[in-house]
C-alpha cells in the first residue's frame, strides 16, 4: 500500500506537492462538513426544547407563573432536551479520513477514484521491484489527472427530523422575545434559569397607587395588592404610577406590558425599594419579588378630551365703551384659562388679552368687560377668537366673530388729531411714520401765536416728535403712542373713563388674587384699592350726570350708594371667611352693574311697597339666630351644663314662648303680604308651642327636636318671602336701558332692573343669587354641630341684610 506522503517524498513527488496539499484541505473540510450533518440533525428535538425555554424566558413569561411551576419547567425542559441528547449520540462517531476523501471525489465527480485509490492494495506483484514501481507511476498518474475539487454545502436532512417544521415558530419566538427584551435580556434569561422559591420575599409587602395629574382634581387610585386582581382600572393618561415594596431582601421586579415593555427604574434602601413611572397607555403592571407575585393589575387609559369654547353671545360695548365678552367653555378636567384674540381684518397683528375664570372649573360661563379704548386697534374692524387652555396644555379656538372695537370720541380738536396719528403708527405701513412725523411738525407751527399759555403742552408734543424721529423698533413706536394717548386724554380733561378703567384693573387684581389664593392681608388692601377706585368712579360719574335725564321714571327700582357699601361688606366678609368662589361671584355681579349703568341729574326714589317685606326677612333672621341660641341652650342643659342665668328649664320655656310671641307679631305686621310664607309661619309657631312644653317639663331631647322643625320652618318661610319680594320687584316693569331688545347688561333676558340714583343695573338673576347666598348662609346658621366662633360669625353676616 502507497500512501500520499510516500508519493511527496519520492523523487518526482515535488510535482504532487501542490495537488496533494489542496486536495488535503478539501478532504478536511469534507470531514467538517459531515460532521455537521451528523451533529445538527442529533441536537433536535434538544435544540428546540432549549430555544422554547430560552424564548419564553426573554419574553419574560416566566414572571407570571408560581415559582413551583417554573422550576417544574425548567427541570422538564433540561431533562428533556439531556435525555434526547443521550439518545441521539450514543452511537456517534466521527468522520475519517477515508469518508472524507470519498465525500470530495463525489462531489468533484472524479471518477476511479484518485483520492481514495493509494489505500488500495495490489493484488500481485508485493516485493516485485518493477511491479512495485508501475503500482507507483499509476498511483502518480492518477492524482495528476485531479481537477477542480469541490465539496458540497451541508444537508444535515433536519426536516426529516422536524416533518411540522416546528424549529422556524421557535426560531420566531426566539426573534420575537430579542425585540421584546431589548436591553433587558440578561436579567429576564437570569430569572428564567434560576427559578426563587421566594423564601427571600416571604415578608415582602407591596404598596401601589396611582396618582391621576394635578389639573384633574382626581384623587389618587389604590390599588390592591395580590396576584389576582380581576378588572380594569380606568385612569387619565399622564397618570403617575407609585410602587413601593417593602421588607424584601432581593431586588423586585416590575414590568409593565405590552404598551412600553419596560422595567421602571427602581430604587433600594436596605429592604426597601421604590419605582416611580407615567403611563401614557393601556398596560398590564406585574410585581414580583424572589418569584413570589406580589401585585398584578390592569389598566386603560382615559385620553384627555380637548376643551370647547364658544360665544355665549356676540361681542358687544357698554355704556362706557368696554368690551362685553360672554362665552362658555367645557372640558373633562377644567378650563385654566381662557384668550381672546383679537385680529384687525387688515393685519397681521394679534392682540392677546387673558379673560379671568373659576379656578379649574369644568364648565365656565362667564361674561368679561375690556376697555380697549386705550389701544391702538380701537376703532377698528377686527374679529375677535376665544382660545380656551386646559391642565394638560390643550388649546380649543372658537369660531372668531367680526367686531368693531369701540373707540373713545374726543371733542378737543387737537386730541382727535393726535388719535388719528397714533392709529396711523398703529397701522404700521411704510410710510405711516414720516405722515405722522410731519403731522406732528405741523400741529407745532408758530408756538408764540397758538401755545401762548400751553407751554408744557408744546414741549410734550415736540418731545413727541423727536422720540418718534429717533424711533427704529417696535417698543420705541409704543412709546410714542402712549404718549399721544396720555396726551390726548389730558386735552379731553374728562376723568370718568380713566376712573372706570382704574376700577376694572382693580376688580380683576383682586378676583385673579381671589382665584391664586392669595393671603387675606393682600385681599384686604386690594379691597381697600377698590372701594377707593369706586368713590372715584362714582363721583365721576356724577359730574358727568346729564341734566337731561332727570328724575328715573316711576317704578324704577333705585339701589342707593347704601345698597352699593353693603354689597361690598358682603365681599370682604366672605372673602375673610374663606368663601371666596362666593365673593367673587358678587364681585363679578357688583361690576357688571357699574358698567351698564346711567347717572341721573335727579335722586332716584325707589318702590316703597317691599319695604315691609325686607324688614321682615331682617326680623326673620334675628329670630333665627335666636332661636338657634336657644337650641344650643337647650342642648347644654340637657348634659347637665347649663348656664344658671337662663334660669334652668322653665327659663328656657320663657325663653321659647317669647320667641313664639315675636313671630306672631311679625307675621300680623306684614297683613296679605305675609301670605305666601302663612303656613310656614303657622307650623313654625306650632313647634314653638311644642317645645314651650317640652321645656317646662324638662323633656330636652324632644324638645331639642321641635326647636329644629321650628327653625327649618322659618327658614322656608324666609325662603317663600325672599321670592315674593323678587316677584314684586320684577312687576314694576322696568323699561331697559343700554340695552338691545329685552335683555339686561348681563345680556340675559329682563325681569326688572335697578339703578344707582337712576341708574339702570340687572335685578332678575342678580337678586336670585343673592338670594342663594342668603339661603345657604341662614341653613349654616341653624346646623347646631358648627362651632360657636363660625355660628357667631353667620350671625354677624346675616345682621347685615
Amino acid at each position: 500500500m502507497t500512501n500520499l506522503s510516500d508519493l511527496i517524498a519520492s523523487p518526482d513527488g515535488s510535482r504532487l506537492r501542490r495537488e496533494a496539499r489542496h486536495a488535503e484541505a478539501f478532504i478536511r473540510r469534507a470531514r467538517l462538513t459531515i460532521l455537521w450533518e451528523r451533529v445538527w440533525p442529533a441536537l433536535w428535538p434538544a435544540s428546540g426544547i432549549a430555544g422554547a425555554f430560552v424564548a419564553a424566558g426573554l419574553l419574560n413569561l416566566f414572571l407570571f407563573m408560581p415559582w413551583w411551576v417554573h422550576t417544574l419547567l425548567l427541570l422538564g425542559a433540561l431533562g428533556a432536551a439531556g435525555y434526547t441528547l443521550y439518545l441521539n449520540f450514543q452511537n456517534f462517531h466521527a468522520p475519517s479520513w477515508h469518508e472524507g476523501a470519498r465525500r470530495v471525489e463525489r462531489d468533484s465527480t472524479l471518477e476511479h477514484r484518485p483520492i481514495t485509490e493509494h489505500h488500495d492494495v495490489m493484488a500481485a506483484g508485493i516485493g516485485d521491484a518493477y511491479a512495485e514501481a508501475l503500482w507507483r507511476a499509476h498511483i502518480r498518474a492518477m492524482l495528476s489527472r485531479i481537477g477542480k475539487l469541490r465539496v458540497s454545502l451541508p444537508s444535515p436532512q433536519l426536516a426529516k427530523r422536524d416533518p411540522y417544521a416546528i424549529r422556524f415558530f421557535i426560531l420566531l419566538a426566539l426573534i420575537g422575545g430579542v425585540i421584546v427584551a431589548g436591553a433587558d435580556w440578561k436579567n429576564r434569561l437570569a430569572f428564567a434559569f434560576s427559578p426563587d422559591t421566594g423564601s427571600d420575599a416571604a415578608s415582602a409587602a407591596v404598596d401601589a397607587w396611582i396618582n391621576p395629574p394635578a389639573y384633574t382634581g382626581l384623587p389618587p387610585i389604590y390599588l390592591k395588592p395580590g396576584a389576582q386582581n380581576s378588572g380594569v382600572i380606568r385612569v387619565p393618561v399622564n397618570s403617575e404610577l407609585v410602587v413601593r415594596v417593602h421588607r424584601s431582601r432581593v431586588s423586585p421586579d416590575i414590568v409593565l406590558t405590552p404598551a412600553s415593555g419596560h422595567r421602571p427604574k427602581i430604587t433600594a434602601d436596605n429592604d426597601e425599594y421604590a419605582a416611580n413611572t407615567i403611563l401614557h397607555a393601556d398596560e398590564n403592571i406585574y410585581v414580583r419579588a424572589g418569584g413570589r407575585a406580589l401585585g398584578n393589575w390592569r389598566t386603560q387609559i382615559i385620553p384627555d378630551q380637548v376643551p370647547r369654547i364658544t360665544f355665549s353671545a356676540p361681542p358687544s360695548k357698554t355704556e362706557h365703551d368696554a368690551v362685553k365678552i360672554a362665552f362658555s367653555a367645557t372640558d373633562d378636567y377644567g378650563i385654566v384659562s381662557v384668550r381672546a384674540l383679537i385680529k384687525p381684518l387688515k393685519g397681521n397683528r394679534v392682540l392677546a388679552i387673558d379673560l379671568p375664570i373659576d379656578a379649574s372649573a369644568k364648565t365656565v360661563k362667564q361674561t368679561v368687560y375690556r376697555d380697549l379704548t386705550e389701544n391702538p386697534l380701537a376703532g377698528l374692524d377686527v374679529t375677535i377668537t376665544l382660545e380656551a387652555r386646559d391642565g394638560a396644555g390643550q388649546t380649543a379656538q372658537s369660531k372668531p366673530m367680526r367686531f368693531t372695537l369701540p373707540a373713545r370720541v374726543f371733542t378737543n380738536p387737537l386730541a382727535r388729531a393726535l388719535i388719528e396719528q397714533r392709529q396711523n403708527l398703529a397701522a404700521g405701513k411704510a410710510h405711516a411714520k414720516p405722515v405722522t412725523l410731519a403731522t406732528l411738525n405741523a400741529l407745532t407751527i408758530a408756538p408764540d401765536k397758538f401755545y401762548q399759555d400751553q407751554t408744557r403742552l408744546y414741549l410734550i408734543l415736540r418731545s413727541t416728535y423727536w422720540m418718534l424721529h429717533e424711533a427704529h423698533k417696535g417698543e420705541d413706536i409704543a412709546r410714542v403712542q402712549d404718549l399721544l394717548w396720555q396726551t390726548a386724554m389730558s386735552l379731553e380733561g374728562n376723568g370718568a373713563a380713566n376712573a372706570a378703567a382704574e376700577l376694572r384693573r382693580t376688580a380683576e387684581a383682586l378676583a385673579q388674587a381671589m382665584e391664586q389664593g392669595a393671603p387675606q392681608s393682600v385681599i384686604d388692601a386690594l379691597m381697600q384699592r377698590y372701594q377707593q377706585a369706586l368713590a372715584r368712579y362714582l363721583q365721576a360719574m356724577a359730574k358727568n350726570a346729564q341734566a337731561s335725564n332727570g328724575p328715573p321714571p316711576a317704578g324704577t327700582k333705585v339701589i342707593t350708594p347704601d345698597d352699593i357699601e353693603k354689597m361690598m361688606k358682603l365681599i370682604q366678609q366672605l372673602a375673610q371667611s374663606g368663601s371666596r368662589d362666593a365673593a367673587a361671584k358678587m364681585l363679578a355681579m357688583l361690576q357688571s352693574l357699574l358698567e351698564n349703568m346711567q347717572m341721573s341729574g335727579g335722586s332716584g326714589s325707589g318702590g316703597q311697597g317691599d319695604k315691609a317685606l325686607s324688614d321682615a326677612i331682617q326680623g326673620l333672621s334675628d329670630l333665627m339666630g335666636r332661636q338657634r341660641q336657644l337650641m344650643d341652650k337647650t342642648y347644654r342643659e340637657g348634659q347637665d351644663a347649663g348656664d344658671p342665668k337662663d334660669g334652668g328649664a322653665k327659663g328656657l320655656s320663657d325663653q321659647q314662648g317669647k320667641l313664639r310671641d315675636d313671630l306672631n307679631k311679625l307675621f300680623k305686621g306684614l297683613g296679605g303680604k305675609g301670605s305666601p310664607a302663612g303656613k310656614n309661619f303657622d307650623e313654625a309657631g306650632k313647634d314653638m308651642g311644642q317645645a314651650q312644653g317640652q321645656l317646662g317639663g324638662k323633656d330636652f331631647d324632644n324638645a331639642g327636636k321641635s326647636e329644629q322643625q321650628a327653625l327649618d320652618a322659618m327658614r322656608k318661610g324666609t325662603a317663600a318671602l325672599a321670592q315674593a319680594l323678587t316677584q314684586e320687584q320684577n312687576g314694576q316693569g322696568m323699561k331697559p336701558g343700554g340695552q338691545n331688545g329685552n335683555e339686561d347688561p348681563m345680556g340675559r333676558e329682563s325681569g326688572a332692573q335697578g339703578s344707582v340714583n337712576g341708574g339702570k343695573v340687572p335685578d332678575k338673576d342678580s337678586l336670585a343669587r343673592a338670594r342663594a347666598i342668603l339661603q345657604e348662609l341662614r341653613k349654616r346658621a341653624g346646623e347646631m354641630g358648627r362651632s360657636k366662633e363660625e355660628l357667631d360669625y353667620l350671625d354677624r353676616l346675616l345682621k347685615e341684610f
